[in-house]
């Protein structure tokens, strides 16, 4: 049985005269701001985003979600709120800043763009690659990936930086274009297929990504950006290590890069690079806390008698080294290097490498390495041993490394990078540390990182 409910038009226009006559005049107190995307309450981080960014650049960064910023076919995430100020405070610091001190006080006001646009996601493409940034007509960046980034992670900050510097130089370039005559460098190498080529192969072309290969554009600001983030040791690295032919077109390139900063913005760019390299250093975590699986460095290697201008010995450890290198070629071993393999937690393993003949011998033990609130660290043999045959191996040599295990276990060492390490290396595979002496700097083990 269906029941129908009717209301006559006499009763509605009855209720209507009802509510007429009982209205009254009152002010509701209703807060209808939520309902209003366009109005937007400013929380501690957009006051922090105008003083470090609206006000002194005119740039407006914006996290909040639009879809219309980006492109529609695209499956986008937000970034998540935490991750924004971290990420801007990099790129006042590792961007703007090392800018402003070589291009001078009024260059980045003139010439960032008015906005930056934040995506937490990375965003796909239909050939299988990544956009971590985008340029658009000198007046906007967008940057992807922002739930991914770590500043304390150096290679992840390195990488944030390359995207930034890459965005900017082409902003630069369609200000005041670069020479036409760079493109002519390697005019056979540019390809749309530069996905399927591997880095080594790029380089070993005249190219210094192979997403550089892209286009002589792409391959300008690849140059710039590389230059800057890798930094003039890096840098240098990868270009010395090539053949002679790549070497010669890649310092080609750099040198229209060189030129055009200098010519077009009165930007000496070798000064830049090292700005931009102190940042970065000085954007980088404590040794002592990015030691461990998981984390910056898993080992620290050291060979004490074959030293050069990165890795010189203390006078103190090498009479130990020596010491234990004597009594070790008294049982028919030669004493060759050590290493700190670092684990989980505090593990670390002290592995000394000894060899006889053409045989490769590994010895380790297990220590505690712990560091205390005020930064000194100490080794602790645990007990009891683990078994196998590195382990089994150490129990050879234990009583011939006597001096070089004391000077281990019986010291208490402030843990950081090597004076001599190069610039913009701190907390990249590669630099130099040193374990000094709590009471005595000059008394140290030094060795690289990876």
């Amino acid at each position: 049985m269906k029941k129908i409910f009717k209301i006559s038009l006499l009763a509605i226009i009855a209720l209507g005269t009802l509510v007429t006559s009982c209205k009254k005049d009152e002010t509701l107190n209703a807060d209808l701001s939520a309902l209003d995307r366009s109005v937007i309450i400013n929380t501690a981080l957009d006051n922090w985003l105008d003083a470090n960014y609206l006000t002194p650049y005119n740039i407006q960064v914006k996290y909040r979600w639009d879809a219309y910023e980006d492109d529609l076919s695209k499956d986008l995430v937000p970034p998540k709120e935490s991750q924004v100020q971290p990420t801007m405070e990099a790129v006042r610091d590792i961007w703007i800043k090392p800018y402003e001190a070589v291009g001078g006080a009024t260059f980045m006001k003139i010439n960032t763009p008015k906005q930056f646009y934040l995506v937490g996601s990375p965003s796909y493409n239909d050939d299988g690659t990544i956009t971590l940034g985008t340029a658009e007509g000198g007046k906007k960046i967008t940057l992807f990936v922002i739930n991914n980034f770590t500043k304390s992670n150096a290679a992840n900050t390195q990488e944030m930086m390359h995207v930034i510097h890459h965005e900017f130089t082409h902003i630069l370039n369609q200000k005041i274009a670069y020479d036409p005559a760079f493109k002519l460098v390697t005019p056979n190498g540019y390809t749309g297929n530069w996905n399927l080529i591997s880095t080594a192969t790029a380089r070993s072309t005249g190219f210094i990504t192979a997403y550089a290969q892209a286009s002589p554009i792409e391959d300008f600001a690849e140059m710039t950006s590389i230059m800057l983030t890798q930094g003039k040791y890096k840098y240098d690295a990868i270009v010395n290590a090539l053949a002679t032919s790549p070497k010669a077109l890649l310092r080609q390139k750099e040198q229209y890069v060189v030129t055009y900063f200098k010519a077009a913005w009165n930007i000496d760019f070798y000064a830049l690079q090292t700005q931009v390299s102190t940042a970065l250093d000085n954007n980088a975590s404590a040794l002592n806390t990015v030691l461990g699986i998981g984390k910056a460095y898993t080992s620290f290697a050291s060979t004490p008698l074959t030293t050069n201008a990165l890795t010189p010995q203390s006078a103190d450890f090498l009479t130990q080294w020596n010491t234990s290198k004597t009594a070790l070629a008294a049982q028919g071993y030669t004493l060759a290097s050590y290493s700190f393999l670092f684990g989980l937690g505090t593990v670390t393993t002290v592995r000394y490498t000894f060899t006889s003949g053409a045989n490769t011998y590994n010895g380790d033990a297990d220590y505690n390495l712990t560091t205390d609130a005020n930064g000194v660290s100490k080794f602790t043999l645990i007990s009891p041993q683990p078994t196998g045959t590195t382990y089994g191996n150490y129990g050879v040599i234990k009583t011939a490394t006597t001096a070089v295990t004391n000077y281990i276990i019986n010291n208490t060492f402030k843990i950081d990078y090597a004076v001599t390490n190069p610039l913009g290396t701190k907390g990249l595979a590669g630099a130099i540390g040193t374990f000094y002496k709590s009471t005595d700097a000059t008394s140290y083990m030094i060795g690289t990182l990876n």
